[in-house]
């Protein structure tokens, strides 16, 4: 009995923690994890291109703000990136989305990693990940519901989880690696949806994209085993 009343204590402090955190909406710098994939299927590194992303409005009303260049004013910018306006603050009222080419999600490339940076308004602005209007977390969370506030709204992603704030837990905004697992979609054809959105009022640098990289942990990269198949058709 005494053991069963301990670890019921043990329970029970570990979830006033994460309700702790879950108030605070806090997310630990360590919590900002990369997929450590061991084989990479695309590889959209944006320092050398854009990749064929495409801008779209998310929701009519919301100004577009999502762009592509050479990124100077933030710390630690690769160089070209995609980003909420390029060397400058997003404007109130941006309601933008990114998407990315259409892909297939296989047991080998159903991981997504992207490598970003935020400084966003917290709380009122923010931005989001979605398959098909779906909103996907990262694999550690995120940090907080944009937009809870009546009084203000936030196209796109009002009241939606979401990225928001100036880097995690009182940091300093950094760049770092999330991880997205997308094995939900198997086997789906999709695009990857990047959507941003801000109030009436106060603007920050925003969100910005080093590389996107979709991968898995199989120890074969697809080519060697498309490359497999073809030669076992002729034997």
């Amino acid at each position: 009995m005494r053991l069963l009343l301990t670890i019921f204590g043990i329970m029970a402090l570990a979830g006033a923690a994460f309700a702790g955190n879950e108030l605070s909406n806090d997310i630990v710098v360590t919590d900002t994890v990369p997929c450590d994939l061991t084989n990479v299927c695309l590889d959209w590194d944006f320092s050398v291109g854009d990749h064929d992303f495409t801008p779209y409005n998310c929701e009519p009303g919301g100004a577009a703000v999502w762009a592509y260049g050479n990124e100077t004013v933030v710390p630690g910018s690769p160089g070209n990136v995609w980003g909420t306006v390029i060397n400058g603050n997003y404007v109130n009222n941006s309601g933008d989305g990114l998407s990315s080419p259409l892909f297939t999600v296989t047991t080998d490339c159903y991981l997504m990693e992207i490598n970003h940076y935020v400084h966003i308004e917290t709380n009122y602005d923010g931005g989001n990940v979605s398959v098909n209007g779906q909103v996907v977390p990262p694999m550690t969370g995120y940090p907080a519901v944009i937009s809870t506030s009546t009084s203000f709204y936030a196209y796109c992603v009002d009241m939606e989880e979401g990225f928001t704030g100036n880097g995690y837990s009182g940091a300093s905004e950094t760049w770092v690696p999330r991880c997205f697992d997308l094995s939900p979609f198997m086997g789906q054809t999709i695009h990857v949806d990047f959507d941003f959105g801000s109030d009436s009022s106060v603007t920050y640098p925003g969100w910005y994209l080093a590389y996107v990289k979709v991968g898995g942990m199989s120890s074969t990269p697809v080519e060697s085993s498309t490359w497999g198949a073809i030669k076992d058709s002729f034997r």
